[in-house]
């Protein structure tokens, strides 16, 4: 049988037989034609590589099977050795490893209107193990300086009778393909291999395998599962030592409804996955969710993290928008975690901020057996007039004009299952040329009563116990600050530590006092302290301030 440019009709014909075939026409002696299949075998002479060759050759047809779309010229090659016009590649090594194998010339040309160039192809085919003995087929292409990969996609896969049998592979000896004893093996299948070869040093590199093992295992029934579980073993072969095997397991982790492609450490057995959305809508994950706002919530991303010895899992839900405004409570920002132990009940918390007036306060609400939300969050460093509003609004309590001013340290906010809120925060107060502390908690009224806040200072004047003094608003937007105790101070250790003096004629007449009133403006500060029947009232003031008019001090 012969063939020529003239017979294919294709403008790329000639560059098959001028580059690649060196002839003006191709025959093929003894030809062996199957009109069903479309092919010829017989033998051939191949330019370079010498006469008498075993070929195939085919007429692929067209998706509608109408017309034939390429013609494929398939030369077993006499050694390892293949030049096909550029591409020249001496494989002989691998000849020596894989002995079984033969090397193939592939020549494809294309014959519809949109077909390119010629397709050279160098192929090594090597008789298959396992169930079935299918034939394997590499392709070997020139991936660097002497460097070749040869490379084998098997579509479904090569069925294996057990993991085992990897080892009969030409380059498996002495690599370990064993699997820790949790990893359910069904039935093995070979679905791709990479082989990277150093064609200078005529060596092997490496080997990369992956192996479907079982398509689908119930980590935690009901629960957690994984689907479509691979390995993938690397080989690596060093000049000298033994071969080094590296495994990986890939497979989805489905949790709660959510299932993601991600991989299991080997042979710690620890699953991670992760995956941007849009994701399906999940029931057990928003009811989980009732309540909270997000129920009803596109979901952003998700992360699955698994133990699959101990039997624990978790999954992460963040979520782009905040929280539906008819929530309880609203979060911004917010990721939902699912946690969980074997077939137990799982834990159940939201991540996020909550919006306090204009401030954001990194927040975590858990969820209570009965299904209700608790949540708790803090903040350092806040001007309080950024939440005094929400104060009012959100809990019923009136904030102070002097505490808007107050810079906040270490903010609180907690929120109860029956949705009562308390805040807490600290701060420094001036109180002359001192800072005093200043602490400030409050909780929302119950029903129609209205909340409360309440902010005290503690002040030291002496070694003895620290004085706690409770902020009241008065008239004008100054302060007033009242203690009451058992123990005493000394109005001129009082007069000093607020930054006054004391002349030493009249200190000793200075009496101690054991209650206290303060008010503070403009800088500065009026102190009123009594001692029974005695009333002692001083002042410190800034340099450029206008004196403020006292308190009434007399006694009732």
């Amino acid at each position: 049988m012969t063939l020529t440019p003239q017979q294919l009709a294709h403008e790329s014909a000639l560059e098959l037989f001028d580059d690649y075939l060196f002839t003006d026409a191709l025959t093929v002696h003894d030809p062996e034609v199957d009109l069903e299949a479309l092919t010829v075998t017989g033998r051939l002479t191949l330019a370079r590589h010498g006469a008498d060759l075993p070929c195939t050759l085919r007429f692929l047809g067209d998706a509608r099977g109408a017309d034939v779309s390429a013609v494929e010229l398939d030369v077993r090659l006499p050694d390892w050795r293949c030049r096909l016009g550029d591409l020249d590649l001496d494989l002989g090594f691998l000849g020596t490893m894989w002995e079984a194998g033969r090397l193939h010339a592939v020549l494809t040309l294309g014959l519809s209107e949109d077909s390119g160039a010629v397709v050279p192809r160098c192929v090594v085919r090597l008789p298959g193990i396992g169930a079935g003995h299918q034939q394997w087929e590499f392709d070997v292409t020139s991936s660097g300086a002497s460097t070749v990969t040869a490379s084998s996609a098997l579509g479904e896969g090569l069925s294996l009778s057990a993991l085992a049998d990897l080892a009969r592979l030409p380059f498996g000896s002495g690599a370990d393909f064993a699997l820790p004893e949790e990893i359910p093996v069904a039935t093995p299948r070979i679905r791709q291999i990479q082989v990277i070869a150093d064609t200078g040093r005529k060596r092997l590199r490496s080997v990369w395998l992956r192996v479907g093992l079982a398509d689908h295992v119930a980590v935690i029934p009901g629960t957690a599962e994984l689907t479509a579980v691979e390995a993938e073993f690397t080989l690596t072969f060093p000049e000298s030592g033994p071969v080094r095997t590296r495994a990986v397991l890939r497979a989805g982790i489905g949790v709660h409804g959510y299932t993601l492609g991600g991989t299991v450490t080997v042979p710690e057995l620890e699953v991670t996955a992760e995956a941007a959305g849009p994701f399906p809508d999940a029931g057990a994950a928003a009811e989980l969710a009732s309540g909270s706002g997000l129920e009803s919530l596109p979901v952003a991303h998700a992360t699955v993290r698994a133990d699959l010895r101990e039997g624990s899992y978790a999954l992460a839900l963040g979520y782009s928008a905040p929280a539906a405004p008819g929530a309880d409570f609203a979060l911004e920002n917010a990721a939902l975690e699912i946690s969980g132990h074997g077939s137990g009940a799982p834990d159940v918390r939201i991540l996020g901020e909550l919006a306090i007036g204009s401030a954001r306060v990194r927040t975590v609400a858990a969820r209570t057996t009965d299904g209700r939300w608790e949540l708790a969050g803090s903040l350092r460093h806040v001007d309080f007039a950024q939440v005094a509003d929400w104060l009012s609004e959100r809990m019923g309590v009136t904030v102070p004009e002097f505490l808007r001013g107050v810079v906040l340290d270490d903010l609180s906010v907690a929120r109860s299952a029956d949705g009562a809120f308390e805040f807490s925060a600290d701060s420094l107060f001036p109180l002359g040329s001192r800072k005093a502390e200043l602490a400030i908690s409050a909780a929302s009224g119950t029903g129609s009563s209205a909340g409360h806040l309440e902010a005290t200072l503690s002040i030291d004047p002496s070694a003895a116990e620290p004085m706690v003094l409770e902020l009241q608003a008065q008239a004008g937007g100054r302060v007033r600050a009242s203690w009451q105790g058992d123990a005493a101070v000394s109005v001129a250790d009082l007069v000093e530590w607020l930054g006054g003096t004391v002349d030493d004629s009249v200190r000793n007449l200075l009496p101690e006092v054991t209650k206290l009133d303060l008010m503070t403006g403009d800088g500065g500060v009026v102190v009123a302290a009594d001692a029974g029947t005695v009333r002692a009232v001083f002042a410190t003031m800034p340099s450029a301030a206008t004196p403020a008019p006292l308190a009434d001090t007399r006694l009732g």
